[in-house]
């Protein structure tokens, strides 16, 4: 018998809304505005109005925190798939 089938419904529920939470997670990618944005600001790098430094410093830690959430929910997708290899 499929482990699907023993599994309760509650905890079969919680683990798929966790792996679509987490498929959102790892999916993300910032909106194309955004993303020149910050191109534009890092390329004008040297004559940055301190308002313009500021905004450039908080969107680089933004991107950074978002990266590492992108690799934990990869990591851990990887082992929702191992051990529930019936979520996939």
């Amino acid at each position: 018998m499929a482990m699907t089938a023993t599994l309760e419904p509650a905890r079969n529920s919680a683990l798929q809304a966790s792996k679509a939470a987490l498929r959102r997670i790892a999916s993300y990618e910032l909106p194309a505005e955004l993303d020149r944005r910050i191109l534009e600001l890092g390329e004008r790098q040297a004559e940055l109005t301190d308002e313009e430094r500021a905004e450039l410093l908080a969107w680089v830690e933004f991107t950074q925190q978002r990266s590492i959430e992108k690799l934990d929910a990869e990591v851990a997708l990887r082992r929702l798939s191992t051990e529930f290899p019936e979520l996939n």
